[in-house]
């Protein structure tokens, strides 16, 4: 039973919901609504005592209160809200993060705290103490790139990051009693932050759009196909998987046990709470319509917090811990009922069947790259038929399973698999095989792991070498065993043969591997000497990337400076560099005639209203027809300005990913230098530098 319900009668945005004592006692919702504004409700809010306040005064301030609902004005579409405490102040302010800025916004006194331009966008927000800092900060998630700000609003930390920062969340994964900082991303990365260095990383099959930290060093995650699911301490607990998309996440004691359980809001308005151990449902129930988000907080004034759950359509209700009684949807209990019945009888019929055709009956499993793809084959036992094959693998089939059921048993099978990304896969196979003409089948379950470079083959060295293939690629030096590196190529490529350093004849101490990439053709090559020298040439900066984090992970590598040439890369940066600068001279200069424009509309309405008081009717009709037109020329330049914004938001977004790229090609101090200068050269607009720091670091 809910504790309280109400009413906000208001169009709410998913995932935009928070709450905040903003006088420092009083839990208020805050939301931002479809209308691009920001409501606050108060249920137990004071009256003011300014009775002096003149209407004027009211005025002036942004935030007009009508009873407990009051209403904040932003102008621009809302991305992210959040509360928190930057000071010793025990009252919480406000962040709003739109497109262009981030607002701190003091409600008690109704005053901004500051307002920064953020040219990137501010996609998510999180208040909070991390272990390299010595105050509380806000974390900014942008378009490829974290900012941190101090309680001014002073940019005190800046790094690029490979996609959008869609999630943010500050907890202890070292479990070293301090707060590292973790951040999901549009492209499917988790990583946790300690400074500049990346304690730890994982690549999920979809964005990332929450996160929140849990005790005992697990966090909860929330990918955009619809999985919810908790890490231990880099360790996967479980996960689930729904056609519905989760919303907001949040852990609360909903039984009254003492332990968190972890509560889920859905679009489809289901709200459902989960054992952070095992996964397992403890409490379901079902909103009117989809969930927009969920919140902790003392609403009702007894010292302990509710759960609130508010939906898209206004509705907000309470829920006290431990006051939450599941009750069965209706039909539940016959469907368990009738799944245990027909698991029963197909047990009885199992046991009653004559298996003596199965017994020693074996499956061949083998995989190898050919034809553009992974190939997995698979081969039944003498006088046994492959029915049917399921594969379960996450990022590389659409929905993670597929099944193949041939029209007619084969006593051998070829599935295809193709990765779309250089990460390690592990492949979850059940083979069912039977004899001819039979309804049952012998399970066969096979586990396996698809290497990290799988979709790469070995080839011999081409004859023909294009130009630009031997200017680009990677230099660097690594003082490690060229023995260390082979296990590495055995461990990272699918080879049909273990690769060994050869100790004798003219490539002695000396490795040369040359690949082909099976999604896009490309020709790399791997060399590496016993004096310590290391090159990587190819022309995907990517896979070039992808290959230094890897091996530097696999040799512990915590200092890895690089030269690099990659001449279409850099040209491609230099091009949008020189997008960005004039694309903000234009928009200056739209910003200018928009002034111009504003200044000339206001006086045009006093000279209308100045007609209207004398009865002018032409002078009236003049000056309606005159502002019909300085509008229409508003209308026409924000909708250019728009376009530019989209546009210019796009270029630094290519740089940003860019810059990425080349820090990838660093590990440690030099990764971060990288970043440093990169940026340095872009905010300078100098071409020349951009492509220094790409090529040296």
């Amino acid at each position: 039973m809910a504790a309280f319900t109400l009413n906000l009668d208001r169009k709410i945005l998913p995932t935009l919901v928070t709450c905040g004592k903003f006088d420092g006692s009083h839990a208020c919702l805050a939301v931002a609504t479809s209308s691009g504004n920001v409501l606050i409700h108060s249920p137990h809010r004071q009256l003011p005592t300014d009775i002096n306040e003149t209407p004027e005064d009211s005025l002036e301030k942004r935030l007009k209160w009508n009873g407990e609902l009051a209403e904040l004005q932003i102008g621009k579409q809302v991305l992210s809200l959040c509360t928190g405490r930057l000071t010793e102040d025990e009252r919480d302010i406000l962040l709003i993060g739109t497109l262009t800025h981030i607002l701190a916004y003091q409600v008690e006194e109704n005053a901004d705290l500051f307002y920064k331009n953020i040219p990137d966008g501010v996609y998510s927000i999180t208040i909070g103490k991390l272990s390299w800092l010595s105050n509380q900060v806000t974390v900014i998630g942008s378009n490829c790139s974290i900012t941190i700000l101090d309680g001014e609003g002073n940019e005190i930390f800046w790094t690029i990051m490979g996609g959008i920062v869609t999630s943010l969340a500050i907890f202890d994964f070292d479990g070293d009693g301090e707060s590292e900082l973790l951040t999901g991303t549009e492209d499917c990365e988790i990583k946790v932050f300690k400074a500049d260095v990346i304690l730890w990383e994982i690549k999920e099959t979809a964005p990332v759009t929450a996160l929140l930290a849990l005790p005992g060093r697990q966090f909860a995650y929330v990918v955009d196909n619809g999985t919810v699911g908790i890490y231990e301490s880099g360790q996967r607990l479980w996960r689930i998987k729904s056609k519905h998309k989760v919303v907001s996440i949040r852990s609360f004691d909903v039984n009254g046990d003492g332990k968190l359980e972890l509560v889920t809001g859905w679009s489809s308005g289901k709200m459902d709470a989960r054992s952070c151990v095992t996964g397992d449902v403890t409490f379901r129930i079902q909103l009117n319509a989809g969930v927009a988000g969920i919140v902790e907080a003392d609403y009702r004034r007894t010292g302990r917090p509710d759960l609130v759950i508010v939906s898209i359509v206004g509705e907000v209700r309470g829920y006290g811990a431990g006051l939450m009684i599941s009750t069965p949807e209706p039909g539940e209990l016959i469907r368990k009922f009738i799944a245990k019945k027909q698991a029963l009888l197909m047990e009885l019929r199992q046991r009653g069947a004559n298996f003596q055709n199965y017994l020693g009956s074996k499956l061949a499993v083998n995989m190898f790259p050919g034809k553009g793809a992974v190939r997995l084959a698979l081969a039944a036992g003498p006088g046994l038929l492959i029915y049917c094959v399921i594969v379960f693998a996450e990022g590389v089939f659409e929905g993670e399973t597929m099944v193949v059921h041939p029209n007619r048993p084969e006593e051998e099978l070829e599935i295809e698999l193709k990765p779309d990304d250089n990460m390690t896969v592990d492949i979850h196979v059940k083979v069912c095989v039977g004899t001819a003409n039979t309804d049952l089948y012998q399970v066969f379950e096979i586990v396996r792991q698809l290497p990290q470079f799988c979709m790469y083959e070995i080839i011999s060295r081409p004859e023909n070498l294009s130009e630009e293939f031997k200017n680009c690629g990677v230099v660097f030096e690594i003082s490690e065993r060229l023995k260390r590196i082979a296990l590495w190529l055995n461990q990272s490529f699918l080879l049909t043969k273990e690769f060994d350093v050869p100790d004798e004849g003219p490539t002695a101490g000396f490795i040369e591997f040359w690949l082909r990439g099976m999604r896009d053709s490309y020709i790399h090559c791997i060399r590496a000497s016993a004096s310590g020298k290391a090159s990587l040439q190819t022309e995907d900066m990517n896979f070039a990337g992808d290959v230094i984090q890897s091996l530097a992970t696999y040799l512990g590598i915590q200092e890895l400076g690089s030269e690099a040439r990659f001449p279409i890369e850099e040209l491609k940066l230099c091009k949008a560099l020189e997008r960005v600068k004039g694309l903000r001279e234009v928009d200056a200069r739209l910003q200018a005639d928009a002034a111009g424009d504003s200044t000339l509309l206001k006086n045009l309405v006093i000279r209308l209203e100045d007609a209207r008081i004398l009865n002018d009717v032409e002078g009236m009709k003049k000056r309606l027809l005159q502002l019909k037109n300085v509008n229409s020329d508003l209308m026409r330049e924000n909708e250019i300005r728009t376009n530019s914004s989209r546009e210019l938001a796009s270029t630094l977004r290519e740089l940003n990913v860019g810059v990425r790229k080349a820090s990838r090609l660093r590990v440690g101090r030099a990764s971060t230098n990288t970043i440093s200068r990169c940026r340095t050269a872009i905010q300078d607009e100098n071409p020349k530098a951009l492509i220094q720091a790409l090529q040296n670091g």
